[in-house]
Parts: structure tokens; sequence; C-alpha cells
């Protein structure tokens, strides 16, 4: 039961606020939320772009992660 509230609790605490009140407030956290998303995504295909740039620069090291 306590962990129940205490579960509760951090997700009221950390959840993003609702939409304000007004015409594109509901519109701007949709965009928000997207804008997230694709910074997301654009991190993750840097990361796979820098290891696979870093692949080619040291062979050996390549090598041993295939082992």
């Amino acid at each position: 039961m306590t962990n129940y509230i205490t579960r509760k609790s951090a997700e009221a605490l950390f959840r993003a606020p609702g939409p304000e009140a007004g015409s594109s407030a509901e519109k701007l956290l949709n965009l928000r939320k997207g804008m997230q998303l694709r910074k997301r995504e654009l991190r993750d295909s840097e990361r796979t772009v820098r290891d696979a740039a870093r692949r080619l620069r040291h062979p050996v090291a390549s090598a041993r992660e295939q082992m």
C-alpha cells in the first residue's frame, strides 16, 4: 500500500502539466511533445553515425567488439 501511494505521488509530482486554458494551448503542448520526440530521434541517429565513424577509425577496437 505504501509503495502504491509513493508511486502515485511521484507520478503526480513529475507529470507534465496539462494544457492551460486557451484556444491554442493544446496545440502548443502537442507541438512541444513532437519537438521532444524529434530531438530524441536526432540524438539517436547522431550517436549511430558517431559509432560508425569510430569503428572506421579504429578497426582493432571494432574487431574486439565482435569477439
